[in-house]
């Protein structure tokens, strides 16, 4: 499952009081930050319709288009999207051009390298998920190069610390099987730290810093310090779905089945409530809580889910890039559900 991003997807958080960098004028700042804040409450066609006003009332500024490929990428995280290049690519493109002519206007703008790391970013990821991860290597590379210069010119420029730190971690934890050698270095433990200045001193990419925390706690086998970021993030957009996602896998992974219970259910209404159809999320959300619920000894109510998830195999298409994975869940689905029913007993 995509619930966290390994490299540079950033979510955007509005100003608060630890903020020490923003955007001017303040009226862009302000159309900003609202849009981001659409984005966290995963409004994604109002959060589009804020970034497409900010091009027409900024048109040589590079921040529309930058966030409107912010809401492309969390858009497709969210629903299990495959995010497509017709979409993405021709608005990273007017970024590019508009962080290019910034910079060449000002070579010492410290938000002109800013912006260009946060592109290169986006367009890094999109490589990887297409399954190009030479250029997404390459760009993730170029995309670190332009936050450093970026810090360089301010280093009070809290924000950039959350591309700088995700990709010192994913690094260090990518070729961990050569830090034996002199020249390859670990930095997971710095980038862990960048992370966390982000969160506490950011201005726009904290939650930024949050999604990447809860998701390398996770992989670092520490789901305490995953589950308290995602509460954090949690009190501000307490149903984000991919924040809950993060929180209910900690819960699980500690062993707090009573709790990760409560979250998938608060996950499951958030998914079922939204607008727009999610089924393979549904799907994954109802057998974890099935799970759970077994564990608890609730087997009235994962008999429940299990069986609504058959319900699902029955009435729901998948779309092709989903349909294998949706399988595989179908058949653990039906597994489990043989299982509780032919026990002795019934």
């Amino acid at each position: 499952m995509r619930r966290f991003l390994p490299l540079f997807i950033l979510f955007f958080a509005p100003l608060t009081s630890q903020a020490q960098r923003v955007l001017e004028p303040r009226h862009l700042h302000l159309l900003v930050s609202e849009g981001i804040h659409l984005i966290l409450s995963q409004e994604y066609a109002k959060a589009d319709s804020v970034f497409r006003l900010v091009t027409v009332e900024y048109p040589d500024h590079p921040v529309g288009y930058i966030y409107q490929a912010a809401v492309l990428q969390t858009k497709a995280l969210d629903y299990e999207l495959v995010l497509e290049s017709f979409e993405l690519d021709p608005v990273l493109e007017q970024a590019l051009n508009k962080a290019e002519q910034l910079l060449k206007s000002d070579p010492y703008n410290a938000w002109g390298h800013f912006f260009l790391g946060t592109i290169y970013g986006y367009d890094s990821y999109a490589r990887v998920e297409r399954g190009d991860w030479f250029g997404g290597v390459t760009k993730g590379l170029s995309a670190v190069s332009a936050f450093r210069e970026a810090l360089e010119h301010d280093s009070t420029l809290y924000d950039a610390f959350a591309g700088i730190g995700t990709y010192l971690y994913w690094k260090g934890r990518k070729t961990e099987f050569l830090h034996w050698l002199p020249f390859v270095s670990d930095d997971r433990k710095e980038g862990i730290a960048m992370l966390k200045e982000c969160w506490e001193k950011g201005t726009y990419n904290r939650f930024a810093a949050a999604n990447s925390l809860v998701a390398i706690f996770l992989d670092a086998g520490n789901p305490y310090e995953a589950d308290r970021f995602a509460t954090l993030a949690l009190q501000s957009y307490p149903s984000n779905r991919l924040f809950l996602w993060g929180k209910a896998t900690a819960q699980e992974r500690i062993g707090n089945f009573a709790e990760a219970r409560e979250t998938y259910e608060r996950l499951l209404q958030a998914i079922v409530a939204d607008t727009t159809e999610n089924l393979y999320n549904e799907l994954v959300c109802r057998l974890n809580l099935a799970r759970v619920q077994l564990r608890l000894g609730f087997r009235a109510e994962a008999e429940r889910e299990l069986k609504q998830i058959m319900e699902m195999k029955k009435k729901k298409r998948f779309v092709k890039h989903l349909s294998r994975r949706a399988a595989t869940k179908f058949a653990e689905a039906e597994s489990l559900l043989i299982s509780l029913t032919s026990e002795p007993g019934r």
